[in-house]
């Protein structure tokens, strides 16, 4: 038998069972068979548990995207990873499909799996990946961020916000990391923020506009949506990209398309999977993580500790957004 958290009904965070279920069955080819050592929570869980993702729960269901593990079995034509090796899974699969890392063993897609570093502890591993292959794709791979370029990263205390301002100052760019939490200005700058605004939708434009001067934003990193996405239009430079990559806000996302057509903005939806599916993106950018996690300007910061019987607790420890970095769940 093995544990799963499965989703009974769409709801709040009560709506999480841990059940015992049948032992996975031997991978099927290009699948391996992963015994769990640690699951890295996202906002897409939440999100998806309480029917607000881009799919929606079919009940009974599984969750989670993320986690670090030991190779226990592997299928046909599986030949990069080897029983007892250490890996690490990547969504490269969808919320509500067969694979769930929320579960004491697994399996899962071999093109899924990546290497856990040596360097790292499985806690660690588990908070590693998602967050900076999420922010290197879009800051490195799609946008090209150099030396001198202002970066806004909104929601920057997430785990995906620390990491992009660890990757904005590695190469360095001028990043503006944004919250609503005047205590956690001190933690972002703490971490390698350039600038700290507090702020929402009704005062982000003037605040940035300050510290931007004649200057704009080549990159906005934007998990919210809504009318902070919109609020952001007047601080893009020239041919500036906002990447909106969540939904934390509900609201209707509105641009006004003039400036977007004047300044050659561009609005871009971004997902991981756009790297994780792209072989020769995700080469580049585990090359990327592993020399930067090397020289010390890239480490995975793990908030808080949850064992997996304690997922409804944190769930909503994740929903009162008190944390700064990952959550993760233990097996």
């Amino acid at each position: 038998m093995r544990q799963v958290v499965e989703i009974r009904q769409v709801g709040e965070a009560d709506v999480l069972d841990l059940v015992e279920r049948p032992d996975c069955p031997p991978p099927a080819a290009g699948e391996v068979l992963v015994d769990m050592r640690a699951v890295g929570m996202n906002r897409a869980d939440v999100a998806f548990r309480s029917g607000h993702y881009l799919v929606q729960p079919n009940p009974p269901c599984g969750l989670g995207v993320e986690g670090s593990g030991v190779v226990r079995a592997v299928g046909d034509g599986v030949s990069r990873f080897q029983v007892g090796q250490r890996i690490c899974i990547l969504p490269a699969f969808q919320q509500g499909s067969p694979y769930a890392t929320y579960v004491t063993a697994g399996l899962f897609p071999a093109a899924g799996l990546i290497e856990a570093p040596d360097e790292l502890d499985d806690i660690q591993a588990a908070a590693l990946w998602v967050s900076t292959l999420t922010a290197w794709g879009a800051l490195i791979e799609l946008a090209g961020l150099g030396t001198g370029d202002f970066v806004l990263i909104s929601a920057a205390s997430s785990s995906v916000g620390l990491a992009a301002i660890e990757i904005a100052r590695a190469v360095g760019a001028i990043s503006i990391a944004t919250t609503r939490n005047p205590s956690k200005q001190a933690e972002l700058l703490a971490a390698g923020a350039s600038h700290v605004v507090v702020c929402d939708h009704s005062n982000v434009t003037g605040k940035v506009r300050d510290i931007l001067g004649t200057a704009g934003l080549k990159v906005a990193f934007d998990p919210i949506a809504g009318r902070f996405s919109e609020a952001l239009v007047p601080c893009m430079a020239e041919e500036g990209i906002i990447f909106i990559y969540g939904g934390l806000s509900d609201e209707p996302t509105q641009f006004d398309r003039r400036p977007m057509i004047s300044k050659g903005i561009s609005l871009r939806g971004y997902v991981l999977r756009q790297v994780v599916a792209r072989p020769d993106r995700l080469e580049r950018g585990r090359t990327f993580v592993l020399d930067h996690l090397r020289t010390g300007t890239l480490a995975p910061r793990v908030d808080r500790i949850f064992p997996l019987a304690d997922v409804v607790e944190a769930h909503r420890y994740m929903e009162s957004n008190a944390q700064f970095g990952k959550i993760v769940l233990t097996i």
